[in-house]
């Protein structure tokens, strides 16, 4: 309006301060962009969304096997927890034959030696020993090249007595050939070539083709995984301080009562407290 005086100038820092909100700006974008497309845990976000608002057809034997696996969750005694899964392009190649939880034929340990699927790939109890070349354990990720930690199962929370809950799920102990000086992973990934040649025609193939398939994959492994002792025991395999451990969860490791109460008992046996007693018949009472 005719009167009013001319509108001044914008001081200087007003312009700076708002150049340093739209630079905080572009910032979070490009986090958020990268985190949703680019990083490993992103993607699943929106795997999610489509699985969600667009469900692919499940099969009926699909949704036979995913019925019998809740019942099977129901059924067991203990509760199990989700865990985070590796794609398949990342997981060992046992994962093609065996599952997450591959000792079932020994009902006595078998519990007991799944559970050190949480802190071990395959490889580290049944690798097979090479001539002149040693190996070495040390903390291996799919998704970074030196894991820094804190790893799970290496120390305890003061407060609970529990583990000490970590954000890195997936690393786990791992041997490695000492060629020279340098250390080559005796981990097969499922990424392979033979891998994913022999996860497109295993269906095609005979038993006996199928089987020298899997030698090439077990040539470096072992049947038969170690003794507990071989790891728990203060001169085992595991340098125990050297990956990390604190000093409280050493000493529990090392002398395990479990490994004494497998290693020296051929049978043990637990109360079967869930079973009803059985009635003794009348003519058996005094």
């Amino acid at each position: 309006m005719l009167g009013e005086p001319k509108r001044q100038n914008h001081p200087m820092a007003s312009y700076f301060i708002g150049l340093i909100f739209a630079a905080l700006t572009l910032l979070v974008f490009a986090g958020v962009l990268h985190h949703l497309t680019l990083s490993h845990y992103g993607p699943q976000l929106f795997k999610s969304l489509k699985d969600k608002y667009f469900p692919e057809h499940i099969s009926p034997i699909m949704e036979e096997a995913k019925r019998m696996e809740d019942l099977e969750i129901h059924r067991h005694f203990h509760h199990i927890v989700d865990y985070p899964q590796l794609p398949e392009t990342e997981r060992p190649v046992c994962f093609i034959c065996h599952s997450d939880f591959p000792h079932t034929k020994n009902k006595k340990v078998r519990a007991l030696l799944n559970m050190h699927t949480q802190y071990f790939v395959c490889e580290s109890c049944h690798i097979k020993d090479q001539a002149d070349t040693p190996i070495v354990y040390k903390w291996y990720s799919p998704y970074d090249d030196n894991p820094q930690g804190p790893f799970l199962g290496t120390s305890y929370d003061p407060e609970t007595g529990n583990l000490v809950e970590v954000e890195d799920k997936f690393s786990k102990l791992t041997p490695f050939y000492l060629k020279g000086d340098k250390l080559q992973s005796a981990i097969q990934k499922q990424d392979m070539p033979l891998a994913q040649d022999y996860m497109k025609v295993r269906d095609k193939l005979t038993p006996e083709q199928r089987d020298g398939v899997k030698n090439k994959f077990h040539v470096n492994i072992r049947g038969k995984g170690y003794d507990c002792k071989t790891c728990h025991s203060e001169k085992g395999i595991l340098d125990f301080k050297k990956l990390g451990f604190a000093k409280n969860r050493i000493a529990d490791l090392v002398h395990l009562n479990v490994k004494g109460m497998l290693t020296k008992y051929e049978e043990f046996y637990l109360p079967d407290l869930l079973k009803k007693p059985v009635k003794e018949p009348e003519s058996a009472l005094p």
